[in-house]
């Protein structure tokens, strides 16, 4: 369609130089495109009308004023007009001249970053499929986005399972001898060892992309033709092959709620809380769900067709759009939006406002997905409030600002690791948590490691900003020992108590201890002692997380460690022979003999020391 804007000679008029009722006599009552402009004449919002003279008389209606309205008309000095044949091309040249200008009162969509994908790294000759976060380069093909690494976990088991792709890095496919132990467990087709050539591992990679693609039909088609090749040459262990896999696609649909669609559709959930609104996208193809995407509004006039204006945005100015969106509510301008899009797409494009039941359960997964990250990044609308129960509740003399939470973990005495949570008056701060490896002599020694941590916390002469209150896990000794630590740094205009575990280490027998030397008993009821177990915990959960995260690295390396006779270049050549610790306790002590370097006595005592744990 060729649009015809009338841009040679626009309508330029200075609204604070006239009266109001003069200045909306000269508005056109076309349909076009309106553009309030700054005393530079650099555009503050665009928008399009039906009929213009209606649209922008609007704005000047003191009844109906919004703040941002107002706002926008103190800083607007000129509004220019474009004039269309249709609302239609109105509402294409309005999104031609957001995309391209971006007005700072236009509502804009910003892709809400951070989502999981699965890479297929497509330009090798073995590719690997793997989870990704991160910056998309030209490196492969990547499928999602997923809205948690959960779900990319458990897509990823699939293609492991189904297709038997490698997952592992290029180093370690590099240097493999023998198989691992995924292929054991039937999740890789070893190519690394050349259990499979190229040829047959590149039609299983391509079948993974039909499904992560969702053409999970076209895919289950291929699956059937290869059976019966298979079956009519009397291969009947290959034929059972592609059975298998036919019936365990036929089971993942079955179980999913948006199973049966045979056209692509979007359904897009609006969601919004006190201080941010989120519109969140599933798609589905073929009866498979292939991405989900949220997307955050950032500032601008917070208009009554939020949805209209996404859909607008979202698809009219891109090259993608699939044969139905789906909402829930009613949308204004739906039949001007169908066409729009049908027209820019060149086929039909359906919205759909009154979902049946099978969009319905569309539409609750993508609720789920989109509301699942609003509540994670909501602000505790309370923690005013508890800050303030908080300083009632210990008594003290000035308001609190940060608070800091220290909690020490290890394993069995080893690998220990310390947290500090930090808390403001908007709630967790997480980009002022930290963690702290603590020097080996502490490890097990929890007062140590307090000391520690407090001693490297509070040492530095540069110290910018100080927590207003302190909390530690512990009882009275971890108390004292924490304030002597802060006596040795030179710091006494800090609060600091202490919580401990009670009986059964019941949260309902917790004590809090004070460093004037008194206890207070925790009162379930109280808003105050509730707030120091929730910084606890979230204290508590932090650290763990930490020496986990220790512990998976340093898993395989503290246990060939502990072997006597091993050094690290017997560690790397154990570790690049077998691949992970598990093969190592299960190799016999030929196996081991089979590693450059380890003799028959050294594999003994190997075996032994392993075995004997």
């Amino acid at each position: 369609m060729e649009e015809k804007i009338s841009t040679e000679s626009p309508y330029f008029i200075p609204v604070s130089d006239r009266d109001i009722k003069d200045f909306l006599k000269l508005i056109p009552k076309s349909p076009g495109v309106y553009k309030f402009l700054d005393q530079f004449k650099s555009p503050l919002y665009i928008g399009k009308a039906k009929q213009l003279d209606k649209r922008v008389a609007s704005y000047f209606r003191t009844s109906s004023r919004s703040k941002k309205i107002v706002k926008l008309l103190e800083q607007a000095q000129f509004i220019e007009f474009a004039l269309t044949n249709t609302e239609l091309e109105s509402l294409l040249h309005e999104q031609f001249l957001i995309k391209e200008l971006k007005p700072k009162f236009n509502v804009q969509f910003k892709d809400d970053k951070g989502y999981p994908w699965i890479k297929i790294e497509s330009k090798k000759n073995f590719p690997a499929a793997k989870s990704f976060l991160g910056k998309k380069l030209e490196n492969g093909k990547f499928y999602g986005p997923f809205p948690n690494s959960y779900a990319v976990r458990d897509a990823l088991k699939l293609i492991q399972k189904t297709f038997k792709l490698r997952n592992c890095s290029d180093a370690y496919f590099k240097n493999r001898s023998r198989p691992c132990l995924q292929y054991e467990i039937g999740r890789c087709s070893a190519p690394c060892t050349g259990l499979i050539n190229q040829k047959d591992y590149s039609k299983e990679v391509h079948n993974a992309e039909l499904l992560l693609e969702g053409k999970s039909e076209d895919l289950i088609n291929n699956f059937y033709i290869a059976m019966d090749e298979f079956s009519q040459k009397k291969d009947y262990e290959k034929a059972a092959i592609y059975r298998d896999r036919i019936s365990a696609l036929r089971d993942i649909q079955r179980s999913q709620s948006i199973a049966g669609f045979n056209k692509s559709r979007d359904a897009i959930y609006l969601s919004s809380s006190s201080r941010m609104v989120k519109v969140g996208v599933t798609s589905v193809n073929q009866g498979w769900v292939t991405g989900h995407k949220n997307f955050l509004q950032s500032e601008g006039f917070i208009e009554q067709d939020i949805l209209g204006n996404f859909i607008t945005q979202q698809y009219l100015t891109n090259n993608v759009c699939p044969d139905f969106l789906v909402i829930n509510q009613k949308l204004d301008n739906k039949n001007l939006l169908e066409k729009a899009l049908s027209e820019k797409h060149s086929r039909k494009i359906s919205i759909i406002t009154r979902p049946g039941k099978k969009d319905k359960g569309l539409i609750d997964l993508c609720k789920t997905n989109t509301e699942y990250v609003l509540r994670k990044n909501e602000p505790d609308k309370s923690i005013k409030m508890k800050f303030q129960r908080l300083r009632e509740g210990l008594k003290l003399k000035i308001d609190l600002d940060l608070i800091e939470s220290y909690d020490i973990s290890h394993h069995a005495g080893k690998n220990a690791v310390a947290g500090c949570v930090v808390y403001s008056p908007k709630g967790r701060t997480l980009d002022l948590y930290r963690s702290y490896n603590i020097s080996k002599t502490n490890w097990g020694n929890d007062i140590g490691s307090m000391t520690e941590l407090i001693k490297r916390r509070f040492s530095k002469k540069d110290l910018k900003e100080l927590p207003s209150l302190v909390i530690i896990d512990g009882g009275e000794t971890h108390l004292r020992h924490a304030l002597k630590a802060f006596e040795d740094c030179n710091i006494s205009d800090i609060d600091v108590i202490s919580i401990s575990k009670g009986a059964r280490r019941k949260a309902a027998f917790d004590t809090i201890h004070l460093s004037d030397g008194t206890n207070i008993t925790i009162d379930q009821g109280s808003p105050f002692h509730h707030f120091v177990q929730e910084i606890r915990n979230e204290t508590h959960r932090y650290a763990i997380s930490l020496q986990k995260k220790k512990m998976r690295k340093t898993s395989i390396q503290s246990n060939l460690d502990d072997l006597s006779g091993i050094g690290h270049a017997r560690k790397k050549l154990l570790l690049r022979y077998f691949g992970s610790l598990e093969q190592i306790k299960r190799a016999s002590i030929n196996d081991l003999c089979e590693v450059s370097g380890i003799g028959k006595n050294i594999a003994k005592s190997i075996y032994k020391e392993i075995h004997t744990r």
